[in-house]
């Protein structure tokens, strides 16, 4: 089965609808969400509407945990702040309910998957280097562990010998006794310096996991940020992807 995975989508609808072309072209079977549905972007209910329609499941990021008072939002920064008092003001009771029911934690498929770190998925820690990788193998049995939250796509593989490595791929197949760790990237709000939105592939037999990147009118965002109040810095980032 081919699975697409995508993950921060905050509230980007042009982006979300462009990735989910692009995985339904490359023949993905079922779609799964890593969280982060909102925040940020000025189409919160639209994106939630359009993940349950078309995701088998999604899990519980912090932005969408923040959205529904269920995380306490004073470590983010000030734009993040006045785009998450916005998306509260304008998120549905149907939207935020169907927030506050998602799951942290997923298996399945072969796999573990969390939006932040297996961990302790509540905290919110990010897994951003080859140390984060390794603390967190020992939380984990399956072979591959998706997770997402830093928007920025990585793989990290341990081979035989034990010892982990950040791989300098788009894809990889794994072998028999490898375990890889798989950040999926952000739809709506990337971050590795590539305007484009990000998702990933998962064949389960053949076990290879492919990055898709697609381009999106970035345009029509930042106008319907700016038009609706939101914050311009979080608008003009979209053009440079960081």
């Amino acid at each position: 089965m081919k699975l697409g995975l995508v993950s921060d989508v905050h509230s980007n609808q042009e982006a979300l609808r462009a990735v989910l072309d692009e995985l339904d072209r490359r023949g993905a079977e079922k779609i799964v969400c890593l969280g982060d549905i909102v925040g940020y972007g000025p189409e919160p209910d639209e994106c939630v509407a359009l993940v349950r329609e078309r995701a088998a499941w999604s899990l519980l990021g912090n932005h969408d945990a923040m959205a529904v008072g269920q995380a306490m939002p004073e470590y983010i920064n000030l734009h993040a702040r006045r785009a998450m008092e916005w998306t509260r003001r304008h998120l549905s009771p149907e939207s935020a309910e169907y927030l506050r029911g998602l799951p942290f934690v997923k298996r399945g498929d072969g796999a573990v998957f969390v939006h932040s770190s297996p961990r302790s998925p509540a905290d919110w820690s990010y897994v951003a280097t080859l140390e984060d990788v390794v603390e967190i193998s020992e939380f984990f049995s399956e072979p591959v562990c998706f997770l997402a939250h830093t928007h920025r796509p990585m793989l990290a593989l341990r081979e035989g010998d034990g010892r982990f490595r950040i791989l300098d791929a788009d894809r990889f197949a794994l072998k028999e006794g490898e375990r890889l760790v798989v950040n999926v990237g952000s739809v709506g709000q990337p971050r590795d310096n590539d305007p484009r939105a990000t998702a990933a592939l998962f064949d389960t037999e053949s076990r290879q996991v492919s990055f898709v990147r697609v381009p999106y009118d970035v345009g029509a965002v930042q106008k319907k940020m700016l038009e609706r109040g939101l914050p311009e810095f979080l608008a003009m980032r979209l053009s440079r992807g960081c």
